[in-house]
């Protein structure tokens, strides 16, 4: 999926989980874009849904936890990240 898709409709935990039950070894997904511990001040679609934001923080986060994926960013600016889930 290119990021610009991404854009168009956000990863939800429903996409995710049909990425994660899908995907092979060294598969990647960008799962967020911004500045994921401060997504008010990030430079692309800042947002307040502070909670839609944590909730899936948490999701991938239990996913690298059961050793599923781990995990890596690549910064573009000052808030303006890239997270990116890589399967195991």
């Amino acid at each position: 999926m290119k990021w610009n898709e991404m854009l168009k409709d956000m990863l939800s935990l429903k996409k995710f989980d049909e990425w994660l039950n899908k995907s092979h070894r060294g598969h990647r997904i960008s799962y967020y874009r911004g500045f994921i511990f401060a997504p008010n001040e990030q430079k692309l679609s800042p947002t307040l849904d502070f909670k839609r934001v944590e909730k899936l923080a948490k999701h991938v986060r239990k996913a690298f936890n059961n050793h599923l994926v781990t995990l890596v960013q690549k910064k573009h600016d000052n808030f303006d990240y890239e997270y990116i889930a890589v399967r195991l």
